[in-house]
């Protein structure tokens, strides 16, 4: 849909090519995290990496349309403030201006501020809010056949998508404060290409988004799964027994995490 009063020559961020990309690259980022998971050691389990994925796409989504939100209030400012120069681009250069923080910038914002709401929460004894760990602790069930609590799910998604609002705030606040060389930038990246308006959407809506997301999907990842080097009696259920590799301290611990005291 172009605000331009139907000028197809422009960059169009809700035109039909752009849907079909943006499908195309949920599909291809989904794809390389299962591939990421299958060379995991140990491996969540399927449920588990799931459910954190989930976490990240109903996130992402969330952010991915705030940004289309202002790409195209971008580009009415611009009409209303009679902006000659890059009124048809300006949706896109503003889309791309986001998606490029929101994968660097935004990176370690979120990091920080995943912190600092998990040790607010568990300070104030909320449960079930470690970052993927979705099982109850084994030692009120009988290990092995536990399910993972969808409650825990709800709320480290509450926590997730508090922590992406708050790096979404920040890095708005940023790009509006240096607004113009952000601007110069983008036209620096993205002004060879103009003349060919389908073309600039498939490398701002997938060639971009597929690079810097896969970046983006693996570093959060890695940020909000259970770490792998802390197995106790509460997250053993979180991972494949089969692709735990054990040296003979940490098979001690984790059997006894398992089995108990009798080991």
């Amino acid at each position: 849909m172009a605000l331009t009063g139907g000028d197809n020559s422009s960059c169009q961020l809700l035109g039909p090519t752009s849907i079909v990309i943006q499908l195309a690259m949920g599909m291809a980022v989904l794809a390389g995290l299962l591939a990421k998971r299958n060379h995991e050691h140990p491996r969540r389990k399927l449920v588990v990496w799931g459910y954190d994925v989930g976490k990240q796409m109903i996130g992402a989504l969330g952010i991915h349309f705030v940004n289309l939100a202002l790409g195209l209030w971008q580009e009415r400012r611009a009409l209303f403030a009679q902006q000659e120069s890059g009124d048809d681009d300006a949706q896109c250069d503003w889309y791309f201006l986001n998606l490029l923080s929101d994968t660097t910038v935004g990176l370690p914002i979120l990091w920080v501020t995943l912190i600092v709401l998990q040790n607010v929460l568990q300070h104030f004894h909320v449960e079930n809010i470690e970052s993927g760990n979705y099982f109850p602790s084994t030692t009120t069930q009988t290990p092995g056949k536990q399910k993972p609590l969808f409650r825990a799910f709800l709320k480290q998604l509450l926590v997730f998508s508090g922590g992406l609002t708050i790096m979404k705030f920040v890095v708005y606040e940023l790009l509006k404060h240096y607004e113009d060389g952000a601007f110069w930038f983008a036209d620096l990246l993205l002004g060879w290409c103009d003349r060919w308006p389908n073309f600039q959407v498939f490398l701002i809506m997938f060639v971009c988004p597929v690079a810097l997301n896969f970046f983006q999907y693996f570093c959060v990842d890695n940020i909000i799964k259970l770490p792998t080097d802390c197995v106790n009696s509460k997250n053993i259920e979180n991972f494949e027994p089969e692709t735990l590799e054990f040296t003979p301290a940490y098979e001690h611990r984790v059997r006894h995490a398992i089995y108990g005291s009798s080991v």
